[in-house]
C-alpha cells in the first residue's frame, strides 16, 4: 500500500508515496544525540567552562561521552579555551594538551570553544552537516531528483504508486542535508530569499507524475512539481492538505 492519498471532489483519488534521501548513519547519530542528551548537551561537574564541540557528521558518541570531560579539563588546566584539531602547536605545547586534543579529534571533534559557565558547566555537541558553494539557482534540483527516482532503491516506491486506474502518482521526498548535494538543500530552503524554482521539468519515471520536496532539517516549507503548473513553492497549510 502507498502511504497517503489525495482525495479530490471531482475525480479519482491519487496515491502518495513518502520517501527520503538521507545518510542513515548520520540520521542515527543525530537521533542518538537528541535521545541521550537534552539539547545535545550534558553536565560536566569537573569543568569550569561551558564547552561547545563541533564534530564530524558521524562522531563516536560513546567514546566522546567517555573522554570529553577529562580531556577538556586538561585543556582548562593548561589555560586553553578553544582549539582546532588540525592546528599545529598550542599554548604551552605540553604533552597533556597534545594528548587531550588528539583524543578529542579521534572521537570526531573538529574544533571547540568555551565560555564562562554561569552555574554548572555543560558540554554541547554539534555535528557538521552539509556546506559548500551555491550558485543561487534551483537547477541542481532537477538533476538530483532525476537521479534519485531512476535509482533502483526507488523501485519499491514506483511499485506502490502503480495503482490500476490512477491518473496521478505523487512522490514526496525528504531531502536531508546529510545526503543531498548542498545546492539542492540550500535551494529548497530559499523561500526567504528570491524563492527560486527550477526552470525546466524533471524526467520522472511512470507512474510518478507529481513531486513534493521537503528540506530536512527544514522550516515547514517545500517545493512541488505539477506537470500542468510546473514548479512552485508551498507552505505548511498545503502540506497539511496533502496529508488529509
Amino acid at each position: 500500500m502507498y502511504d497517503l492519498e489525495i482525495r479530490y471532489p471531482d475525480r479519482r483519488a491519487a496515491p502518495v508515496e513518502v520517501t527520503s534521501d538521507v545518510d542513515q548513519r548520520v540520521a542515527s547519530t543525530l537521533g542518538t544525540l537528541h535521545k541521550m542528551y537534552d539539547q545535545n548537551a550534558w553536565v560536566a561537574l569537573s569543568l569550569q567552562l561551558n564547552w561547545s564541540l563541533q564534530a564530524i557528521q558521524n562522531p563516536n558518541l560513546k567514546q566522546l561521552k567517555r573522554h570529553a570531560e577529562t580531556q577538556l579539563r586538561a585543556l582548562e588546566l593548561a589555560g586553553l579555551t578553544e582549539f582546532e584539531s588540525q592546528q599545529y602547536g598550542w599554548p604551552g605545547d605540553s604533552e597533556e594538551v597534545t594528548v587531550a586534543v588528539q583524543t578529542l579529534a579521534r572521537c570526531g571533534v573538529e574544533r571547540a570553544h568555551s565560555a564562562r559557565a554561569p552555574e554548572v558547566a555543560q558540554i554541547w555537541v554539534h555535528t557538521t552537516l552539509g556546506g559548500g558553494a551555491w550558485d543561487g539557482s534551483a537547477e541542481c534540483i532537477v538533476q538530483w531528483i532525476n537521479d534519485f527516482t531512476a535509482d533502483p532503491h526507488c523501485a519499491d516506491n514506483l511499485g506502490k504508486l502503480a495503482v490500476p486506474g490512477a491518473t496521478e502518482g505523487h512522490l514526496a521526498v525528504y531531502a536531508h542535508m546529510s545526503a543531498v548535494p548542498w545546492g539542492v538543500w540550500r535551494a529548497l530552503i530559499d523561500h526567504h530569499g528570491s524563492g527560486v524554482v527550477p526552470q525546466g521539468p524533471p524526467t520522472l519515471p511512470l507512474p510518478i507524475t507529481h513531486l513534493w520536496l521537503f528540506p530536512a532539517p527544514g522550516d515547514s516549507t517545500g517545493m512541488a512539481y505539477d506537470p500542468v503548473v510546473g514548479w512552485y513553492r508551498f507552505e505548511t497549510p498545503e502540506i497539511e492538505q496533502v496529508g488529509s
